[in-house]
């Protein structure tokens, strides 16, 4: 007889466990999801010393922001040179968890020790509606179609920029105002570059 009542006892708490679980995993709502989906994500994302986010926002990208002190030592970065047509920047390559360069950052110009900009270069990573390097040009526009295209004199780089991100397009123009008509919807994004204006 008691081992009956104990048998009874475990299965109603073994009942009322799984009840209980499966209350908690339907709290979550659609809007809770939203929110999570948009979150900005900060160094808090680096757990164990490993990378847990694959997302770029418009303050930062792996756990770097925008402002942030740079740490040297960190196992993500590699002190480097950046060559282009308007010059040599020193900076950091970002590196993934294997070692391989997905970006740069460009320290402040005023105060070398602060993040200034950074560079992402590697198609692995996307913003949270999915844009990223090889994204299309028809992409951007219909995920955020107010952005602002505009061309340079200098490099003849062509960039669509929205709040602190700038999109650099696979079309050369040699001037600031553009006929964006000309611009192929298949051109595809070369690099995604977050700052502030």
């Amino acid at each position: 007889m008691k081992n009956i009542n104990f048998f009874i006892l475990v299965m109603a708490l073994t009942v009322f466990s799984s009840c209980k679980e499966k209350d908690q995993k339907q709290e979550t709502t659609p809007e809770q999801m939203e929110q999570e989906s948009s979150k900005d994500y900060t160094a808090a994302d680096l757990q164990n010393g490993e990378i847990n986010t694959n997302l770029i926002t418009e303050n930062g990208f792996m756990g770097f922001e925008i402002g942030d002190k740079i740490d040297p030592k960190s196992k993500y970065l590699k002190k480097s040179v950046q060559r282009n047509g308007e010059g040599s920047f020193d900076g950091y390559a970002i590196l993934d968890n294997d070692g391989d360069e997905i970006g740069f950052i460009f320290p402040k110009y005023e105060n070398k020790e602060d993040i200034g900009m950074i560079e992402i270069s590697s198609p692995k990573f996307k913003t949270k509606n999915g844009i990223g390097v090889s994204s299309t040009y028809q992409d951007l526009m219909k995920t955020y179609p107010t952005i602002e295209t505009h061309g340079s004199e200098i490099e003849s780089r062509t960039n669509s920029t929205i709040g602190n991100m700038s999109f650099q397009l696979d079309v050369p123009f040699a001037t600031y105002t553009i006929d964006e008509s000309k611009i192929k919807p298949s051109t595809t994004i070369l690099k995604i570059s977050i700052s502030q204006h």
